[in-house]
């Protein structure tokens, strides 16, 4: 399971990269994987499985069942992870294009995820 935790932190580092290089597409495929897979570590680690879609809406409400807090929080960024399902979609079938203020905009908001997430689970196995 730690595996899945920490190829969603390589994920979150190649975003980054990538938005250095100006890949900005890319940088928003790679920021939409790495909430995918944490959001899947967090349901593996809490309820030892998680369903095997991609989406991040539905796995936020899965999510609700065991951090109701968290995926509250995540309601606030309801939009933000639609835009990333959509940069999921695209890279796959469709060539969306990114510009770097939607990039970085998307860079603050999963980085603010990952330290809620943080934040909560050390709450919550205390």
């Amino acid at each position: 399971m730690k595996e899945l935790l920490e190829r969603a932190r390589k994920f979150l580092k190649e975003a980054e990269d990538d938005i250095e290089k100006e890949f900005y597409d890319l940088a928003v495929f790679h920021l939409e994987q790495s909430l995918q897979l944490l959001f899947k570590y967090i349901l593996a680690a809490k309820i030892g499985y998680f369903s095997k879609t991609h989406s991040l809406v539905l796995l936020k409400e899965e999510i609700r069942n065991v951090l109701p807090e968290f995926a509250s929080f995540l309601d606030e960024h309801h939009q933000h992870l639609r835009e990333l399902e959509r940069a999921y979609i695209g890279a796959r079938y469709l060539p969306f294009k990114y510009e770097k203020e939607e990039a970085m905009k998307l860079l603050e908001v999963v980085k603010k995820i990952f330290e809620r997430a943080e934040n909560e689970w050390n709450k919550n196995s205390n």
